[in-house]
């Protein structure tokens, strides 16, 4: 696995909590939460980099090459994994139909990220840059999503928003395990080409800046929720108008700018 496979698989567990989180904690600003990560995204990053460790940077065509067999083999897996919702709607295929929006978000927030970035070389060089333990940066990753979840269910009662939020995060580990097996001995696509893509703190940051809001979080997740109370999670219908009516002011915010 390499930096933008780490970054942009780990962001898509955390797209997907981020949709059932905000319709929970709607109470906080998605800039809030955009900010949060944007920071904790570049501190993992430092805290994987190798000491001395150095690696020949990819060009442009490897990486993209990458990316798309990572997309494939991610997306493989959350098919493999999504049966898991069983546990919380007797229909898991029409919840699955809900998500194929959000897939389409996430392949836009990748696309997006990878052309803003600038971690590629456009033809093939020999240049060194700073090496990561792309499997250290993948388990701290992991470990700070379970961590974020942990922290935000232990203040919920028992209940059945507990119990989405659990399955929502088992579903993330499933597919973690998932694609990990699809890649055995720890060798993964840029492993195999013996290269990383360069991912600059301050570029880094900004595009996930820059590409995060792109996206209207707050009409996605109104808009989710109700096709997840269509498909048998009912008990979140009681946060679908609140976020209708956050996506509404949002909307009228932005064509006020726009005057």
């Amino acid at each position: 696995m390499n930096l933008i496979q780490s970054y942009t698989f780990l962001c898509w567990q955390r797209i997907f909590l981020f949709f059932f989180l905000l319709v929970i904690y709607f109470k906080y600003s998605y800039e809030d939460v955009i900010d949060k990560w944007t920071r904790e995204g570049t501190a993992l990053i430092e805290e994987a980099k190798i000491v001395g460790g150095e690696i020949r940077q990819c060009t442009c065509a490897e990486q993209r090459a990458c990316i798309i067999e990572m997309q494939d083999q991610a997306m493989s897996c959350v098919d493999t994994c999504w049966n898991m919702f069983s546990k919380i709607t007797g229909h898991p295929e029409k919840l699955r139909k809900c998500f194929t929006r959000a897939d389409a978000i996430i392949e836009r927030f990748i696309t997006c990220f990878e052309n803003n970035v600038e971690s590629c070389l456009p033809t093939y060089k020999d240049k060194k840059i700073p090496k990561v333990n792309i499997t250290e940066l993948f388990r701290l990753g992991v470990e700070k999503i379970e961590k974020t979840q942990a922290q935000l269910t232990k203040s919920l009662n028992e209940g059945p928003i507990r119990k989405i939020i659990n399955t929502a995060s088992e579903f993330g580990i499933c597919v973690k395990d998932c694609f990990i097996a699809k890649n055995p001995n720890t060798k993964f696509c840029f492993d195999r080409k013996d290269c990383q893509p360069l991912l600059l703190d301050t570029k880094a940051t900004k595009s996930l800046r820059r590409c995060t809001k792109m996206i209207d979080w707050k009409k996605e997740s109104g808009e989710l929720c109700e096709c997840s109370v269509k498909s048998g999670i009912t008990d979140l219908h009681q946060y679908c108008p609140m976020l209708k009516l956050m996506s509404g002011g949002s909307q009228k915010g932005k064509k006020e700018q726009a005057k």
